[in-house]
């Protein structure tokens, strides 16, 4: 059938109903070949969206510089999480540089994890991982306004830059200070551990510093 659709002339208004027709029987990869082949780039975004196709439709909206591709992105990202793959939904966010989205999940995973029966050196590698998210926002931030205008220029736009981000993509609280979660649960695992070697003094210390 594709070497067909390859006969078919550009121009031909035949290729959207033929698109239709393939779309309707779920056939994803036929249907978007013809869309594509009519120019109707929306056409065959939108079907993979409707079939289900969510990893092709991003593919494609990548691709053609489709313009609602952020919106995808974050409709894509919750149909994962709504089927509990939230890991997916990470690796997504992290091909597409949105680092504070797939910090925000890596953060929710973690503190969801703190009222359940886990081993606390896991949670804090889950915090770490998420304030790294962070830290690549910024330091990709940083490295995109060092390559634009003269010195006083660059400061400014640092300066809204991080004030945008602070403001915004870190509006969760728990985010404002992304290395937070990961010093608690250092602090929790080094006062366990000189609680079980007997040293009162120093578990005290710690203990105190971890009710900050």
């Amino acid at each position: 059938m594709s070497d067909l659709l390859s006969l078919i002339p550009n121009t031909s208004p035949i290729l959207e109903r033929i698109g239709e027709r393939f779309e309707n029987f779920g056939v994803c990869d036929l249907a978007v070949e013809a869309y594509l082949k009519a120019d109707q780039i929306k056409r065959a975004v939108d079907c993979c969206v409707l079939l289900n196709q969510w990893d092709k439709a991003v593919e494609l909206a990548e691709k053609h510089n489709f313009f609602q591709i952020g919106n995808l992105l974050n409709r894509y990202a919750n149909h994962l999480i709504e089927n509990n793959k939230k890991i997916e939904a990470i690796e997504l966010f992290r091909k597409a540089n949105k680092n504070t989205e797939s910090a925000k999940i890596l953060n929710q995973i973690a503190s969801d994890m703190t009222n359940e029966n886990i081993d606390w050196s896991i949670i804090k590698n889950i915090y770490v991982l998420s304030a790294l998210e962070i830290e690549s926002y910024r330091r990709r931030a940083n490295e995109q306004i060092s390559m634009e205008g003269d010195i006083n220029t660059q400061i400014t736009k640092t300066l809204d830059t991080l004030i945008t981000t602070d403001l915004s993509t870190l509006s969760d609280k728990k985010l404002d200070n992304p290395w937070r979660g990961a010093e608690a649960f250092h602090f929790l695992l080094l006062c366990q551990n000189q609680l079980n070697n007997g040293d009162w003094d120093a578990a005290m210390k710690t203990s105190m510093r971890l009710i900050e």
